[in-house]
């Protein structure tokens, strides 16, 4: 597990950030296995020569015309160079009590369980960035009795509507212009 730091007013709480909960811990997992013979085969790539190379055996790095690796990556965001953000775990995140509403237009994409103590229950918005990056992901941290969530997404525009929703079907002229004509009308004409 990795410590992850939150920062509540003066006060640090640190928390051990447990294994991501995926729809595999939900709805279980299939796996598809293709055999030959006895024989479980594994997936890879061909060469130009044709010879099989694992999956597992390929990595990736950042080289030059040349091929001399690159000592450092420079990162445009929307066409200008940005400098990375540190992590969650470089650095502690603010946390800033939130009302349970904020989480009706919140679209969560992560969920991360935490083992740690000293927060009230309730809710509380930070951000999440597992690695460096750009940008840093909203996030809400929900304490209840006993265990606590850091719900990682993003938030959605959906303003929240009443028990009734007042629908505008005409225009005032076309109104006034039916009431004169003293015409019933059917939702079918339209």
């Amino acid at each position: 597990m990795a410590s992850i730091t939150f920062k509540l007013g003066e006060k640090n709480h640190d928390f051990e950030l447990g294994r991501k909960v995926t729809k595999e811990d939900l709805y279980g997992k299939l796996r598809k296995l293709v055999t030959k013979g006895d024989e479980v085969l594994e997936r890879g790539y061909l060469t130009e020569s044709g010879s099989p190379v694992p999956a597992a055996r390929l990595s990736s790095v950042g080289l030059d015309p040349e091929g001399t690796p690159l000592e450092k990556e420079t990162v445009l965001y929307d066409g200008e160079e940005r400098e990375l953000l540190p992590s969650s775990f470089d650095e502690a995140a603010t946390l800033a009590e939130a009302d349970l509403t904020a989480l009706a237009g919140f679209c969560v994409t992560d969920v991360y369980p935490l083992e740690g103590t000293g927060l009230a229950k309730g809710l509380y918005s930070t951000w999440f960035s597992y690695r460096k990056s750009v940008e840093r992901k909203e996030a809400f941290l929900q304490v209840k009795e006993g265990s606590a969530f850091l719900l990682v997404g993003y938030s959605k525009n959906c303003p929240l509507v009443g028990l009734s929703v007042p629908y505008e079907l005409f225009d005032a002229d076309d109104g006034a212009e039916l009431a004169e004509e003293d015409e019933e009308m059917d939702f079918a004409m339209m």
